[in-house]
């Protein structure tokens, strides 16, 4: 039914079609290692945070372990031109500088 003319049938074109979906792929389980990892830094930080540490420097500490996590299974992973990226975009932060500029 058109929304412009009450009664007046749909186009043709724009009705609805029977596509079958695309298959997806199967979910990947997590492993114990990344269970772990989750669930552990809000732990460790919680556990920081109750021991008088200050929230910036839990926050700073997480933060740069995940980063260390983060390009070594970048680097593990053969993630070369995800490396490269990220040190650029580090270096333009660094110098102040947009990324994608000559």
């Amino acid at each position: 039914m058109s929304t412009h003319h009450p009664g007046a049938p749909a186009p043709q074109h724009l009705a609805p079609r029977s596509v079958p979906e695309p298959p997806r792929a199967p979910a990947r389980t997590l492993t114990a290692v990344q269970i772990c990892g989750i669930s552990l830094f809000p732990l460790l930080g919680t556990g920081l945070t109750l021991a008088g540490t200050s929230v910036g420097d839990v926050l700073t500490l997480l933060a740069g372990c995940g980063t260390i996590g983060a390009a070594t299974i970048a680097a593990a992973g053969g993630g070369r031109r995800l490396l490269t990226s990220l040190t650029s975009a580090a270096a333009h932060a660094a110098a102040g500088t947009e990324t994608g500029t000559k």
